[in-house]
């Protein structure tokens, strides 16, 4: 049944593909439609994987999946620009927001300042992450979404530090990183088609990112829910 769902949900991509070529409606509305979608469908995924097991940890990425599915909902009723800008910042925001709170409820923190130099990788990204930041809101983004902007992108940095140090297995942790760094790259392609320029194949390569982003993180998530499950759950807690 898993594999059905999984089958399901990349299936939504050829789709993706076909609305490039028929652009009937707004880029944002189009995205917004195939993020209900696909975060539906992990909905069911999540439920199907963990069964009745269900800890903290499960709640919370039901909602954050359920936040992205209710604003890329909202997104298919009206027709602003910037408020539709608006609705799915909020969403990614409130979305993004129960990410951390599931990391930092798995153990993971934030180091103390005079340690982030010791981690040449992630102060180099940070650098960067800033650098581009400061350049997009002040070239790029309208003054109205000025503040939100602001404060989405600092939580997305917050995001990446979070899911570095996750103290789980490898390979749960390689798939949340790798998940985090490519919805990065996901909304920074949004932004760019956004404010910048619009490229060929927007919608598809968009939501490539997106779903593939979405499935690690949230395959990560699940998996080491089941272990700590596991964990919990054994013989040797009951004796103590």
């Amino acid at each position: 049944m898993k594999t059905l769902i999984q089958i399901i949900y990349f299936g939504v991509i050829p789709v993706a593909i076909y609305s490039d070529f028929c652009e009937n409606s707004s880029f944002l509305r189009e995205i917004g439609g195939f993020e209900a979608i696909s975060n539906l469908i992990l909905i069911f995924y999540c439920v199907q994987f963990r069964k009745s097991k269900f800890i903290h940890r499960d709640w919370l990425l039901l909602e954050a999946l359920l936040f992205t599915c209710a604003c890329g909902s909202l997104l298919l009723l009206f027709q602003e620009s910037e408020l539709l800008m608006f609705i799915n910042t909020i969403g990614f925001y409130l979305t993004q927001f129960v990410y951390i709170n599931i990391f930092r409820n798995e153990g993971s923190i934030l180091p103390p300042f005079n340690t982030v130099f010791r981690e040449w990788k992630m102060l180099i990204l940070t650098t960067l992450f800033l650098i581009g930041l400061v350049f997009l809101i002040v070239r790029f983004i309208p003054t109205t979404l000025l503040v939100l902007s602001f404060i989405y992108s600092t939580q997305m940095m917050l995001l990446c530090w979070m899911a570095y140090y996750r103290p789980i297995a490898k390979k749960e942790y390689i798939e949340g990183l790798v998940g985090v760094f490519i919805l990065v790259m996901s909304n920074l392609w949004l932004t760019i088609n956004l404010f910048y320029n619009t490229f060929p194949y927007k919608i598809s390569s968009y939501f490539f990112l997106y779903a593939v982003s979405q499935f690690l993180i949230v395959q990560s998530i699940l998996r080491n829910n089941s272990k700590s499950s596991k964990t919990s759950n054994s013989p040797l807690d009951s004796l103590l």
